[in-house]
């Protein structure tokens, strides 16, 4: 296997040739997400991956998939904050035809007035549905809090407010301006070449690339004193907490001390928060840690699902777990087994085409290169006990603080536990 990268007028072909699989992966990554939306219009990337599905000039929805479906593949599309990606996987002899599609999708597709009419009403069913689920809309009060007035803290699928105001004329214009911008990349992996690819790209992506949107930057409010938090007073038996820090964005050199401190802390069933809540006190059957990096900003994450009942000894308990981290540090050993096991995970998740695939999107995407798996792992090998205890004590204070949760306490009562959560 080997990863090869060209630059065609402004686009990213990169390729990960597997000639023992019998299967391709592609992926269409497009450096545009709901943080380069308007508040107005929040939402367009997201009903604009939608709409991709629902025509083009030559084809309708149900011929969109037979077309992949019938060539024995399968297509899906989903938008983050930075980033929208349709991607599909099939059959490695029919990759010229599932390239056709996809790029027949892109950049030809008619926002049909009835069909973006009648997408508004799903879209609007999707956004009760998570605002619906706990764990779901836990995040989205979490970003309102965590980046307030700004893109990264509006919903990804846009309110049923803002998705009014989205119609066939606006979603051509966003797309217009946005699907064919400078950093777009097309990943492939799988049993291909990269010049049968870099040669369908040059037929099939635009004749030119259009300059890169600019994006609202993010600069952090000074700490006022008060810890932000939001909650939703729901009848639940359980209380579904987000703790978050505010860190550096994906450019820092700091993230893959990051990534060691989630696993650490509390990715695993031997991290830190799992002995102590789930298997030492029993106060929950879920608690993780996590981590989000954008060009600019980040946070870290812990999240919960509590005993309504036991919630002040659960604040304890977290508060307990980060001060010690903070005040000892960690164990040699613990840090050991978590390279191996970081180690050991980034391997297994690079056996499939998709994965790999995915890893070249994500690379050009974030980082305008693409990143040596192995190297990435080495420098994982290469943190230390004093980088993840340095990173603790100045990640883990008030002033980067924010929380939300949802549960059956009232407002007053979920105040007095954050004014009671103490980090040293």
């Amino acid at each position: 296997m080997s990863y090869q990268h060209t630059n065609l007028r402004g686009f990213h072909i990169a390729t990960c040739e597997m000639q023992h699989v019998e299967s391709v992966s592609a992926g269409f990554f497009i450096p545009i997400g709901s943080r380069f939306e308007e508040a107005a219009i929040n939402g367009s990337a997201h009903f604009a991956e939608h709409m991709i599905f629902k025509g083009t000039k030559t084809r309708n929805a149900l011929d969109l998939a037979i077309e992949i479906e019938g060539s024995g593949g399968a297509v899906n599309a989903f938008t983050t904050e930075d980033q929208t990606c349709l991607e599909t996987r099939g059959p490695a002899e029919f990759f010229p035809h599932f390239l056709e599609v996809m790029s027949d999708m892109l950049w030809n597709s008619t926002f049909p007035y009835e069909e973006v009419e009648r997408e508004r009403e799903v879209i609007a069913e999707e956004i009760v549905m998570y605002q619906e689920n706990p764990s779901d809309h836990l995040h989205d009060l979490l970003s309102l809090i965590l980046w307030p007035d700004h893109p990264l803290g509006r919903p990804i699928t846009g309110s049923e407010a803002s998705i009014l105001g989205i119609n066939a004329e606006s979603l051509r214009a966003f797309t217009q301006q946005c699907y064919s911008i400078q950093g777009l990349t097309l990943a492939v992996a799988g049993k291909i070449t990269h010049q049968e690819v870099l040669e369908l790209a040059d037929q099939l992506l635009p004749k030119e690339s259009l300059p890169s949107l600019p994006y609202q930057p993010y600069l952090k409010a000074p700490f006022t004193g008060s810890i932000p938090f939001i909650h939703d007073r729901r009848d639940n038996e359980q209380t579904h907490l987000a703790i978050a820090f505010h860190t550096s964005g994906r450019h820092s050199e700091q993230r893959h001390v990051l990534r060691m401190l989630s696993l650490l802390l509390g990715e695993t069933m031997s991290s830190r928060l799992f002995q102590e809540l789930r298997e030492k006190r029993g106060l929950c059957y879920s608690i993780t840690s996590d981590f989000s990096l954008y060009e600019d900003t980040g946070t870290f994450e812990i999240h919960a699902g509590l005993d309504s009942d036991r919630l002040e000894e659960s604040f304890n308990s977290i508060a307990d777990v980060l001060n010690d981290v903070i005040k000892n540090g960690f164990q040699a050993e613990e840090l050991a087994q978590a390279k191996r096991f970081a180690s050991g995970q980034a391997r297994i998740g690079l056996e499939t085409a998709h994965a790999h695939m995915s890893w070249l999107g994500d690379s050009l995407t974030s980082f305008g290169t693409i990143v040596d798996p192995d190297k990435a792992r080495e420098i994982l090998e290469s943190v230390t006990l004093e980088q993840t205890h340095a990173l603790a004590k100045t990640t883990f204070q008030l002033e980067n603080l924010a929380i939300s949760s949802i549960g059956p306490h009232t407002q007053k009562g979920i105040e007095a536990l954050i004014n009671g959560f103490k980090l040293e």
